[in-house]
């Protein structure tokens, strides 16, 4: 039996604005007339209004249980800073893995740097048609141009996807798992994952009280979060979270990768400089700009809560490495 579709009208910025009305959104600290510019310059209807998931809900009543518009505006403006923090620590991140992969092939004497390669592609072909479509229209055209069909795991790692690259660092360490980090093979797809969110600006915070359930943790069988073993025993290291508050906020996916990719920066990165300045930038933004309007979610325990596990664990990390 097919599913009946009912599409919903396009709505003006005034009826926008009046379906916030009817869910109980209110106008005090913005007015309706900051609102609407707001929505015209700021951002647009449908990625805000998805915020208000995070926000309690009366569902007898339809209606969000004192709802700022303002509210609505805060978290996705940190939600922005959230996802340039994860953006910039991903980066790094890649960086070092890179590091650590051509570092193990380089003292790895059974390994000349093209065997690895030759079977990468003959166990996954998709990924010369991956390169071969950046030839003409990406920065690594040159490098392309210059190395296929004779590619090296040196230059490989220039011109292909993060995605791409995790497949060839899965698939090295799975022909040497003498040099392998278990750490990082067990955290990898959780960076990906936020890193791909972040870059491609979807939103996080909108999950706060509603997690996405269709991430790389869902068990399609089990039709549940598998959280990743590695990550709930690295944090049984911080004091000063309990093992069932462990539990509770594992199973939110987003507060799981951020975590993890933390965790995998913190396990990966050799260098202490970059460490440092890392874990301060998370910090000092943990402790300024995520509570510059406190008053907005303090009497929230979703948000309190969340941010009190995410501090702790940024801080255990911060301590270890400044």
């Amino acid at each position: 039996m097919r599913r009946l579709i009912i599409l919903k009208s396009k709505y003006s910025i005034d009826e926008q604005l009046k379906n916030l009305e009817d869910k109980n959104v209110q106008f005090n600290i913005m007015s309706k007339e900051e609102a609407r510019e707001y929505l015209q310059n700021n951002t647009y209807y449908f990625k805000l209004k998805s915020y208000e998931k995070s926000f309690e809900y009366n569902v007898s009543k339809n209606q969000y249980i004192n709802l700022e518009f303002a509210y609505l505006v805060e978290l996705s403006k940190l939600d922005m800073y959230l996802r340039e923090l994860i953006i910039r620590i991903s980066l790094h991140t890649e960086h070092f893995l890179k590091v650590k992969l051509i570092d193990d092939l380089t003292k790895n004497e059974k390994e000349d740097g093209y065997h690895v390669v030759r079977e990468l592609f003959s166990k996954y072909p998709f990924m010369v048609d991956h390169i071969n479509q950046k030839k003409n229209n990406s920065a690594c055209a040159d490098l392309i141009h210059k190395y296929e069909n004779e590619w090296a795991t040196w230059n490989l790692i220039e011109v292909i996807s993060f995605g791409d690259f995790i497949r060839l660092y899965e698939f090295y360490y799975s022909l040497y798992p003498e040099q392998a980090n278990a750490i990082v093979s067990d955290l990898i797809w959780s960076l990906k994952f936020i890193r791909n969110a972040s870059a491609h600006n979807n939103c996080l915070l909108n999950t706060l009280r509603k997690p996405y359930v269709y991430t790389h943790l869902y068990d399609k069988k089990r039709k549940t979060i598998i959280v990743n073993k590695r990550l709930v025993s690295l944090l049984s290291s911080v004091p000063t979270i309990t093992k069932n508050n462990r539990k509770k906020k594992m199973s939110n996916p987003v507060i799981h990768d951020v975590v993890a990719s933390l965790f995998l920066f913190n396990e990966i990165c050799t260098s202490q400089v970059f460490k440092k300045k890392i874990f301060t930038e998370f910090k000092d933004f943990m402790e300024g700009r995520l509570i510059k309007n406190k008053e907005y979610f303090s009497s929230d325990n979703v948000f309190t809560s969340i941010y009190e596990f995410i501090k702790n664990v940024v801080d255990y990390l911060y301590e270890r490495n400044v």
